[in-house]
């Protein structure tokens, strides 16, 4: 496998480890504080894609430095991020069901709208950039932790609609049952990831 290829898998492996702290953290601290249950799931959604590149550092180092790893590597790396999906989905749907039966939402503070906007921005980006070098690895793992960044993408938007009804119609029950759809999503990848696994 060529060198140039695995550095880049390595290096965007290591830009979705810190863009998934920085933004997943900010996120889940946010909404906690503006009691949005949709930004909520996007942080742990976001921070459960950090694990899986995690897993990939390790792999795609190891394979640098001449060990191979691999097929193990890309089996952890599947495992870890399909089963965070599902709790993530769990999480978060039982957050937005206890919020829309006591008929509580978001308060839509300014923070929320920005971080939510933000991940809309960068985490298309960085998908696309993961599929890219997965095919030329190539890399399943790699592919998997893409399409897990889209849902994450998915679930900002979701996220960032939620707080905007929120803010502007008042209408309480827009940011759970956008959570509620986050919940939907990630469920559903993380099970058709967990069914595709070789």
């Amino acid at each position: 496998m060529p060198t140039h290829a695995l550095r880049a898998a390595l290096n965007v492996s290591y830009v979705a480890v810190v863009w998934s702290i920085l933004a997943g953290s900010v996120s889940v601290v946010v909404g906690v504080q503006a009691g949005s249950t949709a930004l909520v799931g996007t942080g742990t959604d976001v921070l459960a894609d950090m694990l899986s590149s995690v897993v990939l550092v390790w792999r795609f180092r190891a394979e640098l430095h001449g060990r191979h790893p691999g097929h193990t590597a890309e089996r952890h790396a599947h495992l870890v991020a399909s089963l965070a999906l599902l709790a993530v989905a769990v999480g978060v749907a039982a957050g937005a069901a206890t919020r829309l039966a006591s008929g509580e939402g978001a308060t839509a503070e300014v923070a929320g709208v920005v971080v939510a906007a933000a991940s809309v921005v960068v985490l298309p980006v960085l998908a696309v950039v993961k599929l890219r070098i997965a095919a030329r690895v190539p890399s399943p793992a790699l592919r998997t932790d893409a399409l897990i960044t889209l849902v994450g993408a998915a679930t900002a938007t979701l996220s960032l609609v939620g707080l905007l009804l929120t803010r502007a119609l008042h209408w309480t029950a827009a940011d759970p049952a956008a959570a509620l759809a986050i919940a939907v999503l990630a469920a559903a990848t993380g099970a058709r990831e967990l069914r595709n696994r070789d």
